[in-house]
Formats: structure tokens, C-alpha cells, sequence
């Protein structure tokens, strides 16, 4: 992704959602739902003077998707 964000949501097929960024594919979702939660996050870290480190849109998630993990794991 170079400069400015260009996101979008769009149908993929009959049961998925994609975000893309101008024409380069950024991730796939079951639900519309989540694909725009995806493009809101990434709209707020490309904003200026974020640092993408350690915003908490993604901070926060990632911490606590490893605390689910079994030890042996992480």
C-alpha cells in the first residue's frame, strides 16, 4: 500500500467480502460486517501522526487472540 489509502468493500463471490486497497486485494471476510471493520481500522491508523505500533485497533485484538492460544504455542 503506497501513499494514500484507496479502501473499498466489495462482493467477492457468493459467500465472501473483499477490501481492497486501489486494485491490490488486502483481505477476504465471510461477513460485510467484518470487512468494513477491517477498512474503518485501517483508515484509522493511516491517518497522520498515528503510529501504526502501537494503536490500540490492533494492539488490543492481537493481545488478546494469544491469551487464547494454548502455552505451548505461544
Amino acid at each position: 500500500m503506497k501513499g494514500r489509502l484507496q479502501l473499498k468493500v466489495e462482493k467477492w463471490d457468493h459467500r465472501h467480502w473483499a477490501v481492497y486497497d486501489g486494485s491490490e486485494l488486502v483481505c477476504l471476510t465471510v461477513y460485510k460486517k467484518g470487512a468494513v471493520e477491517v477498512k474503518r481500522r485501517l483508515e484509522s491508523v493511516a491517518s497522520p501522526g498515528v503510529e501504526t505500533t502501537s494503536h490500540p485497533a490492533f494492539v488490543q485484538p492481537a493481545l488478546e487472540s494469544t491469551r487464547a492460544l494454548p502455552s505451548a504455542i505461544v
